[in-house]
């Protein structure tokens, strides 16, 4: 038996040896990396192209326009627990870039929540690839990042932060209520991590930002103090304060610019108005109209026509600002155009319009007819979209 047994190990081992000697099949030949990126790809191709932050499905939806459909809808965020909450994508075509706020809307429930006391936790300005959505950079900022705007030479972002916590603080300082405005400057420097972030105090809850021309002014409509403020980007500085509106009561939260930068315009939500300012240093009321119902963010055509969005109800409204009056108002069915919240003209003419439904289910796009206002195409996007931004071909 023993002499069985060291025969089999002599074996065994034999054939272990042999088997070293033997070349091993070859692997297929591959030009594939290790670790190859499977998500799809956004190509221009000389078509209008849409991008929209989905809020409560911490996604991003990219749209053809041209065709009214959605090409992917790509999931953002860092937070594998809580709601990102995306919102307001911002694009930057010559540089291949899309930015947008992670918000962290606050759950009182959330780890994060807990952690902070009941508070709400800081947020994130992202910059991501045009063209897959791929992360290149971010910047940490303060909590409640609500919108963002970039200057027209692309090197300045200016973000506002809607604190609601902070606005309620129980204290008779406004100072220590107020949140502030991020400033990140040299954009090209994000995804590098050498960006620089400016926090300028500016007011309580500010909502919508605006920058001039140059970029060295910003307007931010402030909520939570009726104002329209206006911040010295350069010195790092609030310069002025201006009314909202004419009431006691006016609740400013959306603003706009027009594109040679020479008007702005201020959706009022309690008082129900659209006021038209000049820019400057110290923007002056122009015009002041009521809308007909909640006004959310305007798009401009040119210097002479504006487009607002209006909710409660569900519409739009035509303002012809050579003659400040309304020239037109349409009304929308839900099962249409539920909570239409940005108005938006695309450099041909076209009218796109963001409805926002019914912020559980999914929320849509819709192409107007520039005449008549009409809805003329439709395509369905994630819940609760924020702001369109559009890429031209």
């Amino acid at each position: 038996m023993r002499a069985l047994v060291r025969s089999l190990a002599l074996f065994t081992v034999l054939g272990c040896t042999a088997s070293h000697d033997v070349a091993p099949a070859p692997e297929p030949a591959s030009s594939d990396p290790a670790f190859p990126r499977r998500s799809p790809r956004f190509e221009r191709g000389g078509r209008l192209l849409g991008y929209v932050a989905n809020r409560r499905a911490d996604s991003v939806s990219v749209l053809d326009l041209d065709a009214m459909t959605e090409l992917g809808e790509v999931p953002v965020g860092r937070d594998p627990v809580d709601v990102d909450g995306p919102r307001h994508a911002v694009a930057d075509p010559a540089a291949g870039a899309l930015y947008l706020v992670l918000s962290y809307p606050l759950v009182a429930d959330s780890p994060h929540a807990v952690e902070n006391n009941g508070g709400p936790r800081d947020g994130y300005l992202l910059e991501l690839a045009l063209d897959d959505l791929r992360p290149l950079g971010s910047v940490r900022v303060a909590p409640s990042p609500t919108e963002l705007v970039l200057s027209d030479d692309r090197r300045l972002l200016a973000v506002t932060h809607q604190d609601t916590v902070l606005a309620l603080k129980n204290t008779p300082d406004i100072d220590a209520r107020r949140a502030s405005l991020a400033l990140v400057q040299p954009t090209s420097d994000m995804s590098d991590g050498a960006a620089t972030l400016s926090l300028v105090p500016t007011c309580v809850a500010p909502a919508a930002v605006a920058l001039s021309g140059d970029g060295t002014r910003a307007y931010v409509a402030c909520t939570g103090e009726d104002t329209l403020a206006v911040v010295d980007t350069v010195g790092k500085a609030v310069t002025a304060r201006i009314p909202a509106g004419a009431l006691p009561a006016n609740k400013p939260y959306a603003l706009t610019r027009s594109p040679a930068g020479t008007r702005l315009a201020l959706s009022n939500q309690v008082a129900q108005t659209l006021v038209v300012f000049s820019t400057g240093d110290v923007p002056a009321p122009l015009a002041t109209l009521p809308t007909s119902g909640v006004p959310f963010f305007a798009g401009f055509h040119g210097e002479s026509e504006l487009l607002v969005p209006v909710q409660e109800p569900d519409g739009v409204m035509r303002v012809d600002l050579t003659t400040a009056t309304i020239a037109q108002a349409v009304t929308y069915a839900d099962d249409t155009c539920q909570n239409p919240s940005d108005a938006h003209f695309s450099a041909d003419g076209r009218v796109f319009l963001v409805c926002e439904g019914n912020h559980y289910g999914p929320g849509s796009v819709v192409e107007l007819d520039p005449s008549t206002l009409a809805i003329i195409a439709r395509v369905d996007v994630g819940v609760y979209p924020d702001r369109l931004a559009v890429v031209e071909p």
